[in-house]
């Protein structure tokens, strides 16, 4: 297995993803990246525009849940493709620095509407240096 990755996995009415990598920080980053993946249908996005963002989360469950929605809104909203982040975690939320395309909306080609916590299941384990996530997406 990579060091980081996702695929879609089966789910009977929506869409699921299988989400790894070596912490929860790089594993928030492949959510960002196989969101903007399945929204654009895999075409390449580019790290020439940035975008701050601070959200706050109950706990690292709801961290994923709420990132990856906030990468959602920003493509759909404001057509900001992310192609990467920098982030740093807080017990009570985020800041991130995101890298991407901005004015790409037209791009999108997969309609999604939310992130949900319907079936989420993560798992962290920091002394293993493994994070692994699946997530169901409202299509």
């Amino acid at each position: 297995m990579r060091d980081a990755g996702h695929r879609q996995v089966d789910h009977t009415a929506d869409l699921a993803l299988e989400l790894w990598a070596p912490d929860e920080g790089a594993l928030l980053v492949e959510a960002a990246r196989a969101l903007v993946g399945v929204l654009t249908e895999g075409a390449a996005v580019a790290r020439r525009d940035t975008r701050a963002l601070a959200l706050s989360a109950l706990d690292p469950e709801d961290r994923l849940v709420r990132f990856m929605n906030e990468v959602l809104f920003l493509a759909i909203a404001e057509g900001f493709l992310v192609a990467d982040a920098e982030l740093a975690l807080r017990d009570d939320g985020l800041d991130a620095r995101l890298w991407g395309e901005a004015g790409a909306g037209a791009r999108l080609r997969t309609e999604l509407k939310a992130v949900t916590y319907h079936a989420l299941a993560l798992r962290l384990d920091a002394d293993a240096g493994r994070a692994w996530a699946r997530v169901v997406i409202d299509v």
